[in-house]
């Protein structure tokens, strides 16, 4: 939910939540995954089959996941972009203990993991590429409802890290967090490749992608580039009433240039600059019926909201240098990070008679509202890292970062004939100075136990200017928010024997105190929002086994977990005004995960996936409209997937490959039992459980591959995110279904 000026002024106004957020190989998944044969023609010459090692840097150093103490799933973008999964939510779905509460266009979104969603505007689930926080830190700039998605980049791997990170990582990523792994340039020898992407969507528009990447060394074994690029026409499937077919089209394109430089064997130099745009004019929210339904206002498909000029930019640059020490390694990463979120939407309908009847002028004066809206982030940070190779008993990191963040809201009604309505400015500035480390202890080779602990010291600064007659003119800077804040680490790992691996980990996570803007109440003129909106704090428990078995038949990996989340920051109701704060009481959480990845030969894989978890509250929490056991929404009791993938020889030179895919959500709330804080009148609205289907055909020789693909096979219409405000009065009932039965090809030249 975006910080909106109507709850600064306490008008109860009912506005579209899509207008004001306007404004063929197996993935590498659990344990690890099948080790595809260099040359396909292979598979089935014998049965022996080994899996691969597969190398993650989720805890700051090159480890084996299956030596990492935690629960990490490693995924190749790559395989999904293949089988017509080309956005981040392809994989989440295929991913045990997470779930995507989709904003209805790509980028527009939400990540829970563990029974931790998003319940207000600072993010739980951090987002990296790389070393560079991607996410914000602040509550100010909607970073709760965007994401950063570099599917079509030049990324080698997706790291999926699950429970709190709060040490290693520091702040938001108190439910989990993801890395894109970018893929180092060449130094050896040039490689590149291109593909094509042309697909159809049942009752929709065409759509087409292209992207390329080319990576060469320009001084053997010392300077190397890769230059990457992608383009995205999607077409549309949700009209606008019966006056525009498909309005939820949209434009995407992405490039990058990414630079080393190792001019001695301990040095190494890296520089990466990276940027995205996404223009659309509409998502594909549609209005629902009821609270009890998923059945549209207005039909299947079909949305009352004006399509607008939407956009959402990303401009990433990177500076890192690592120097080898002999004992261990120097890192520094400079960062910077920008985005901007926002749009125009035409309120002439909804706001026209208002302002008029407000304003003194005769009715139908107004001829047109716009509604212009942008937030957006800028965000320097700054990280030195030592890392030692093991030494005896003992091997450490220790670091130190900075970050500094500005942040920009503004919201105004652009009114013709030239009136001024309404604008409001809310800029903040964050900044943060943290120091932290870990030390890992092996007792013998087999058995090592890790302590850590971070400290961060932040602070928040927030003005709100406003003017116009619907809102009054205005200046408040608010008083200086600044907290000191200790995240902790413990973990232990033991090793029976090779192929096996016992871990225990508890760890905590935390997302930073600020200010809170005024809120008026309309009867009293007094101001009902709490002065701040403290941090909250998740402390994780969790025990996992991960190894081989069955002479590397089948890999495994599973986790029992536990959550405990105190003072957590959310939405408050106060007289009917919406505001910002924290819940008394706390969310108990606990579940499970699992993922098993089979080859009974080597021609056949099967990858699948489960999670169970229960999040509820601790106590009755009037002013967010909970009663004690309620679940907390979105997130979803049990979640799971299958993946298969059937290798076959066709003639000659030619190879093919058949795969599918199942992956289940289930049921989930959208809200506490009554989300206007009235336990006396429960509502609960759901979204039901869904399954989809996936297929995919593809056909290799040598560097080519050409590929069919099938999303949502059986083109099931299901609500996966909706969004009731005003269950009570002025109902605003919203929701997201799955895009309809998708089928394309695509072309794929390596050379």
């Amino acid at each position: 939910m975006q910080k909106s000026i109507f709850r600064k002024c306490g008008l109860n106004m009912t506005v579209s939540a899509a207008a004001l957020l306007a404004g063929a190989a197996v993935p590498v998944s659990g344990a690890g995954a099948a080790q595809q044969g260099a040359d396909a023609g292979q598979a089935g010459d014998t049965d022996d089959f080994v899996f691969e090692e597969i190398v993650v840097t989720a805890g700051r150093r090159k480890q084996s996941l299956q030596d990492v103490p935690a629960a990490v799933t490693a995924v190749d973008p790559g395989d999904f972009v293949l089988k017509g999964l080309k956005d981040v939510s392809g994989i989440l779905d295929y991913t045990p203990g997470v779930a995507y509460n989709d904003s209805g266009v790509v980028g527009r979104g939400s990540i829970s993991a563990r029974g931790v969603s998003q319940n207000e505007d600072t993010p739980v689930f951090g987002v990296y590429l790389d070393d560079t926080p991607v996410s914000t830190s602040t509550a100010f700039s909607r970073g709760g409802s965007v994401l950063f998605d570099a599917m079509l980049m030049d990324v080698e791997r997706v790291e999926i890290i699950k429970g709190p990170q709060g040490t290693l990582y520091g702040a938001t990523s108190v439910g989990g967090m993801m890395r894109y792994i970018s893929r180092d340039p060449a130094l050896q020898e040039m490689r590149g490749s291109v593909g094509a992407d042309v697909s159809t969507i049942k009752g929709g528009d065409w759509s087409q992608t292209y992207n390329g990447r080319i990576s060469t060394p320009l001084i053997k074994d010392k300077l190397g580039i890769t230059v990457s690029g992608f383009y995205r026409d999607m077409g549309g499937y949700v009209d606008y009433l019966d006056v525009e077919e498909n309005v939820n089209d949209a434009e995407v394109y992405g490039y990058a240039a990414d630079m080393i430089f190792v001019p001695t064997e301990a040095l190494e130099i890296r520089l990466k600059y990276m940027k995205q745009s996404l223009d659309y004019p509409a998502t594909s929210t549609i209005q629902l019926a009821d609270a009890d339904t998923d059945e549209g206002l207005f039909g299947d498909y079909v949305t009352g909201d004006a399509p607008g000029d939407n956009k959402l930019d990303y401009e990433i640059a990177t500076g890192t240098i690592n120097y080898g020490l002999g004992w261990g390694e120097f890192s520094s990463t400079s960062s910077y990070v920008k985005y901007e979120v926002g749009g125009l939407v035409d309120f002439t309908s909804a706001y026209g008679p208002i302002i008029d009847l407000l304003g003194g002028r005769d009715a139908g004066t107004t001829t047109r509202v716009d509604f212009v809206n942008s937030a957006g982030s800028e965000k320097f940070v700054q990280e030195v890292r030592l890392t030692s190779e093991r030494m005896g008993a003992f091997e450490w990191i220790a670091g130190l970062y900075y970050a500094t963040e500005d942040t920009f809201n503004f919201q105004r009604l652009d009114v013709t004939p030239a009136v001024n309505v309404l604008d409001a400015r809310f800029p903040s500035k964050y900044e943060e100075f943290a120091g932290f480390g870990d030390i890992t202890y092996y007792v013998t080779d087999n058995f090592d136990v890790t302590g850590g602990v971070r400290v961060s010291r932040h602070a928040v600064d927030l003005e709100f200017e406003t003017t116009g007659f619907l809102i009054g003119d205005g200046l408040e800077t608010y008083p200086q928010s600044k907290e000191t804040v200790d995240t902790y680490l413990f973990s232990a790992r033991y090793r029976p024997v090779d192929d096996m691996s016992f871990y225990a980990r508890v760890a905590s996570g935390y997302r930073p105190r600020t200010s809170t803007l005024s809120v008026i109440d309309p009867n009293t003129g007094e101001n009902v929002a709490p002065p701040f909106m403290e941090s909250d704090h998740v402390w994780s428990y969790e025990l996992g086994v991960k190894g081989v078995a069955a002479d590397n038949v089948v890999s495994y990996d599973l986790a029992f977990w536990k959550i405990d989340w105190s003072n957590f920051q959310t939405t408050l109701t106060i007289n009917g005004v919406s505001t910002s704060g924290n819940a008394a009481d706390g969310v108990s959480a606990h579940g499970f995960e699992g993922t098993f990845v089979l080859r009974p030969t080597n021609r056949l894989t099967l990858d699948t996936n489960f999670a169970y978890s229960k999040s509820t509250l601790n106590a009755d929490e009037l002013l967010i409209g909970g009663a004690e056991g309620d679940r907390v929404p979105r997130v979803p009791k049990w979640t799971w997937s299958v993946q298969g993938d059937y290798q076959f020889d066709i003639t000659g030179d030619w190879f093919g490959n058949l795969g599918g895919g199942l992956r289940y959500v289930g049921s989930s709330v959208s809200a506490f039992s009554n989300p206007q804080g009235n336990l006396l009148l429960p509502e609960l609205t759901s979204v039901d459980s869904r399954l989809l289907a996936d297929a995919n055909l593809s056909v290799t020789r040598g560097n080519l591959s050409i590929g069919l693909y099938a999303t949502n096979l059986f083109n099931k219409r299901a609500l996966i995110a909706r969004r009731d405000d005003g269950v009570l009065v002025g109902a605003n009932r919203t929701g997201v279904f799955t895009q309809p039965r998708t089928i394309g090809m695509n072309v794929k030249l390596d050379f």
